[in-house]
């Protein structure tokens, strides 16, 4: 539901919802919820411009009013991402499912951000090509076999 996939088939998986990763002793490490506008006063570190997720991410905080080109950090690891909001001098935003994989402790913390809800289906990409490969039409199985888990398991938390 975001950019134009071409001549492929698409497989829901889940909807995803973005969270801000920031410092628990930070103003907004205090919030049970964030506006978009809030998100882009505070520093950032950010996935690269090249990556899907960071053009979401900047036309979300252009539409909230914040300059699309907040980050004063840039990576293409969530990881190293993740490592600079612990320091306590940066937030950053990623997707609630890693998020909440990545076991956040006392001293970071994941804040919904509302206003506007964004919401994206996260799916499974596949060559529109008949017959499909063996490899791909057991992937294609077995997505459509743990998609509703998935969707299910993220509606409930």
């Amino acid at each position: 539901d975001n950019e134009p996939i071409g001549r492929a088939r698409a497989i829901p998986l889940y909807r995803e919802q973005y969270r801000l990763l920031i410092s628990a002793d930070s103003p907004l490490g205090q919030r049970s919820e964030v506006t978009w506008a809030e998100v882009g006063r505070v520093p950032l570190c950010l996935l690269t411009p090249d990556m899907q997720n960071r053009r979401i991410i900047n036309r979300l905080l252009k539409e909230a009013g914040s300059l699309a080109s907040v980050a004063t950090l840039e990576s293409n690891s969530m990881i190293l991402l993740f490592s600079h909001v612990r320091t306590g001098r940066w937030a950053s935003v990623m997707p609630a499912i890693l998020a909440e994989t990545l076991g956040l402790a006392g001293v970071v913390r994941a804040v919904p951000i509302v206003e506007p809800a964004a919401i994206h289906t996260i799916g499974l990409i596949v060559p529109h090509r008949e017959p499909m490969t063996p490899a791909t039409a057991a992937l294609v199985a077995e997505a459509l076999r743990v998609a509703p888990t998935l969707d299910k398991e993220l509606s409930d938390q």
